[in-house]
């Protein structure tokens, strides 16, 4: 395979375990040879220093604190809405900054993801420089921004269409994104869903311990899932299934929160990457929830989680709930890869519980097909090597869109060779 180009990361954030977003980013730059990988992050999403360094160059660009906690409250919040206008501001000052180090370290080509405010930057370096910038759409930015900056959403919908627009390839977290863009931005975009690298293709064997008990895990921040998590909370307090004398429900919970205290609700917090993959190969369940309230309509029809990705690889059943329109549920109707329950009802969601307890066989015909999915869209390993392909084709294109024959073509109007397909 052709060596890859000298890549920017140019973003908010660098790679990490800190969330979804970030994970995904670690692991897809994870196979990318340090010496050709270059950093421009900001201060304001810095997750200190990664051992062993993941690039040859990591410069974090200062951006305007937030004030502490001890600062008067009216008066902080006049003052941190000013600081983040000056963080706007200074945008095409990053930029700048960005071609300098494109210079520099001669640059072939940018990544960035559409999180915060330096994908914006990113374009204008893009566009100055003449070279190819990749956008990674993980989540719907114009209305997690509009509700965090004043402005109105009209403003930040133009900034974002002028950022996809200007792209020169999109990758997005699923099908419901690339539906999104292509009717709302009239832009084209490439589905790469999250991914990991490959677990034992044979399922584990059932967990050790009492056969009364079912071992159900939910692992997450909660957003845009707590009325479904709240609803399955309820059926554990209340031990129904135990009622109808099938296993009792222990849901092991790994979040950032805590619940009030149950027998059967165990509460480990936030873990290591590793300490979860671990946890998730010793449960019998693995719990995925979707908010099926109206404001998260947006978010439910577009994202996919980055915790689906292990959660498939590990060969364990899992249990979706969640909106029938939304992306997870038409994953599960398209590969019948999890038990799958698309009503916010207490009835529908201890029958699915009813099914997965009652044997298993039926879990394990489950982990297989979950496998199967995992096999044909979240391989790591291939989502790696496509990515240094399309970044190779890419500035390849560009470079030969200088040439003569390339000139000749576009002033007959004939198209440029396209980018390969996944």
């Amino acid at each position: 395979m052709e060596s890859p180009p000298v890549l920017l990361f140019f973003n908010n954030f660098p790679p990490s375990n800190k969330n979804g977003g970030t994970v995904l980013i670690r692991r897809l730059l994870d196979g990318y040879p340090r010496e050709k990988l270059i950093a421009l992050t900001s201060t304001l999403s810095t997750v200190g220093p990664i051992n062993p360094p993941w690039c040859r160059v990591h410069v974090e660009f200062p951006s305007v604190q937030d004030w502490g906690s001890r600062a008067i409250w009216r008066l902080k919040g006049l003052v941190n809405r000013l600081k983040g206008l000056v963080n706007w501001l200074m945008l095409p000052v990053v930029a700048f900054y960005a071609t300098r180090m494109m210079r520099r370290y001669s640059v072939q080509a940018i990544a960035s993801v559409s999180a915060g405010t330096f994908f914006l930057a990113a374009a204008m370096a893009a566009r100055w420089m003449n070279v190819p910038w990749v956008l990674i759409v993980h989540d719907d930015w114009v209305p997690i921004v509009s509700n965090a900056v004043p402005g109105p959403r009209w403003f930040f919908d133009f900034l974002f269409r002028a950022a996809v627009r200007r792209a020169d390839h999109i990758l997005v977290v699923s099908v419901g994104m690339q539906e999104k863009l292509r009717v709302e931005y009239g832009v084209e975009s490439e589905v790469q869903m999250p991914a990991t690298e490959p677990w034992d293709l044979t399922p584990p064997a059932s967990a050790e311990g009492q056969r009364d008990v079912l071992k159900i895990l939910y692992s997450g921040n909660g957003w845009a899932a707590m009325d479904s998590l709240n609803l399955l909370v309820r059926i554990v307090r209340e031990q129904t299934l135990r009622r109808q004398g099938l296993p009792d429900l222990e849901l092991h919970m790994y979040a950032p929160w805590n619940l009030d205290p149950d027998p059967g609700i165990k509460q480990h917090g936030w873990v290591s990457e590793k300490e979860l993959r671990r946890q998730i190969a010793a449960a019998e369940i693995l719990f995925l929830p979707y908010s099926f309230e109206n404001e998260f309509q947006a978010f439910t029809r577009t994202s996919f989680p980055a915790k689906a990705a292990d959660y498939l690889a590990s060969g364990r059943a899992i249990l979706v709930i969640g909106p029938r329109d939304s992306t997870t549920a038409r994953y599960v109707n398209q590969y019948h890869c999890a038990e799958l329950v698309t009503e916010l009802s207490e009835d529908g969601l201890v029958r699915a519980l009813t099914r997965l307890a009652s044997g298993e066989e039926y879990r394990r015909g489950l982990g297989l097909k979950a496998q199967q999915a995992f096999a044909l869209n979240h391989d790591i390993v291939r989502q790696q090597e496509r990515f240094f392909e399309l970044l190779n084709h890419l500035v390849n294109e560009k470079a030969n869109r200088g040439t003569p024959a390339a000139q000749t073509n576009m002033r007959q109007g004939k198209p440029h060779q396209s980018i390969p397909p996944a």
